[in-house]
Parts: C-alpha cells; structure tokens; sequence
C-alpha cells in the first residue's frame, strides 16, 4: 500500500524496542503486533498495583466549556484552536469519567445517568455515535444530550485491507485532516488496534512516511480516544474482540503527552473500554522527561524504540545516547521505589543491541 503510518517504522522494520512498565521486577520482554513481524527485544518494568478511575458522585460545577480536552493544558488548547467550532456542543469522549459526570451534574441530572452513559459510549458492545443509541435512558436527559453534547470526533474515509487480514482505517478530522488507524489480528485470539497520537510528525525519522510529513497538530483526546472505539464498532464482528492497543501510529505520543495519558486512562476504565493496564502500551522515540512524568502518572506500558534501518544506522551516537538516557530512567525508577517493591531484579532474554 502506498500510504503509509508510523506502525510501520514500529512493527515492520525488525526494530529494537525497549519495554517499560512499572512491576515489582524489572524484565526483559517482548511485544509483537503481527504474526509475520520478529517480535523486538524489549526491557519490562511492571507494578504490582493498579490504579482504578474513581466513579464516586462529584460535586456540582457549571457546564464546561465545549470542544475542550478538560485539564490539558495550552499544548491541547492550541490544538483544540485548529478546530473550526462548528457548533457549541461537548465532545463527550473529550471527558473523563469524573468531567462527564460533573457535566452531567451540571444540567441537573443524577450522577447515575453519567454512568449509564458512559457505558453506551464505551462498553456493553453498543459504542454509541448518535442519541438514538442510547435507548434505556431518560428520555429527558437523551434530550439534553442531542442539543448539547456530540458523540463523534472522526469521519470514517476508507478501510484498506491486507493480505494478513490486517486493517488499515482512514478517519477524517473535522478540520479536513486524515489520519490512520490499524487494526491488527492474530490466529491465537488477540486483536490488536494501534492508534495515532498526531497529525504528522515532528521527529523527522527519514525512514518514516510520517515522519517526513512534519507536524501538522496533536490530536485530542477524544480523536485519539474515538480511533479505538470507531475501530470496534467497525470490525469487532469481523476480527473478534480487541485486546491490545499501541500507540504506535502517526505522531510521537510522548510529545503529545496531556492527551496520551487521559486517553489511555479512559481507554483502562473498568466500566468502559475496559483494557488492561499492561495491553495499553504507549511507545515514544526517547523523549525522556515526558517518559518520566508518564511512569509517574500512567500504569500503562511504555515502549522506547530505539528504530533503525540498518546497524550502521542503529549504533550511530543518537542511539547509542538514548540507551545511555533509558539507563537513567530504569536507575531513577529503581532508587525511588517506584516500582513499589523492595527490590528489583534485571534478566536478559536475548540482547538490546
């Protein structure tokens, strides 16, 4: 095929990966997202404990502002500004469990509809693009959301399909953009969907189509959130249930960090999408203080890929730098126990480098 994502520069290109993850023992592991791709040698650090989305009543606030990623600060408002504001309604998946029932609140209704709703948009196989999807609930509060909420961030553009069965989706933005989506099944049951983080890419990895492209923007949470969702809704019946998602598509995720980490938080929620901490796996080109504050704040995977075409390529001092940096991190997680255990342990399975 003649487009082409940054899942490629991920999964086919053979490429050294390194794994982190917060665990009582540090790991190294493999991920591999296709049946034809040599799975690359990867470093794991896990954590015993989980973090859970509180779904306990909040207060009562006034309506939020629409079309905002709440709490994500001036990199999301710039990128939110790129949107043409074409009606004043919220983008529900732009929202937290705990922003959509404060919203919720807001006009009225109990904290229990934001519940049931929540689970229209994310669980129960019903993945809602439109009011009249939401049967079962008040019919009072159905209407409020038709005049004042909006369920979709994408358009669908196109599905291209390999050889493999492996899908490659085409989403429209409301600003007229298209980014890529792909969905990647396997024989031994797990589905895997690798979402985009940008429109374009910043990085600048010339054996990268994305990255050639520049940035044009971030993408919001809720068009990062909706490619999963969208993804499901279109090809559950054909592939089976999703397992596993990467963010390893258009864009360094790391470099759009606010939206990255509160939309693998709403992807883990336990009464939505529902994935597991350790199936979501964010993976990032090196950028280290981004990969600090994420250990910090997310209990999802982390992936620092250290790409190449060739081993000319790979040994050249930027690589070399990275594992130097990566080493550092692993030092810093490990003398502040952030791995939650008292000890950590290190065993290799093959070789890095």
């Amino acid at each position: 095929m003649e487009m082409s994502c940054m899942w490629t520069r991920r999964l086919l290109l053979g490429a050294n990966s390194v794994l982190l993850v917060k665990h009582p023992t540090i790991a190294f592991s493999t991920f591999a997202a296709t049946r034809s791709i040599q799975p690359p040698p990867l470093i794991s650090l896990f954590s015993s404990s989980r973090r859970s989305l509180s779904t306990t009543t909040a207060a009562c606030s006034p309506p939020l502002h629409p079309h905002s990623d709440i709490g994500n600060g001036a990199v999301n408002a710039a990128a939110a500004a790129a949107i043409p504001l074409e009606s004043p309604k919220m983008l529900l998946k732009g929202m937290s469990y705990t922003e959509l029932e404060k919203w919720v609140q807001s006009y009225g209704f109990r904290p229990g509809q934001a519940m049931m709703l929540w689970k229209r948009l994310y669980g129960n196989g019903i993945w809602a693009h439109h009011v009249d999807e939401l049967q079962g609930l008040n019919k009072d509060f159905v209407k409020m959301l038709g005049e004042h909420a909006k369920f979709k961030a994408l358009s669908l553009e196109n599905i291209l399909t390999a050889s493999d069965g492996t899908r490659k989706i085409l989403f429209r933005l409301d600003d007229g953009l298209v980014i890529e989506t792909v969905v990647i099944p396997c024989d031994r049951g797990r589905t895997t969907v690798c979402v985009s983080s940008q429109v374009g890419c910043a990085m600048n990895c010339q054996f990268c189509f994305t990255g050639r492209m520049g940035l044009k923007r971030h993408l919001s949470t809720a068009e990062i959130v909706e490619q999963a969702v969208f993804a499901q809704r279109l090809l559950t019946n054909e592939v089976g249930p999703f397992t596993n998602v990467v963010f390893m598509g258009m864009g360094e995720p790391l470099q759009n960090i606010d939206s990255v980490i509160k939309a693998a938080d709403i992807m883990v929620h336990d009464q939505g999408l529902h994935f597991s901490p350790r199936k979501v796996t964010v993976s990032t080109s090196g950028l280290v203080p981004q990969l600090k504050r994420f250990l910090h704040e997310s209990n999802c995977a982390l992936a620092v890929s250290l790409n190449a075409t060739t081993d000319e390529v790979h040994f050249i001092p930027l690589y070399l730098d990275l594992l130097e940096k990566c080493a550092h991190v692993i030092d810093h997680l490990c003398y502040n126990k952030l791995c939650r255990s008292e000890t950590g342990s290190c065993r290799l399975i093959g070789s890095i480098i």
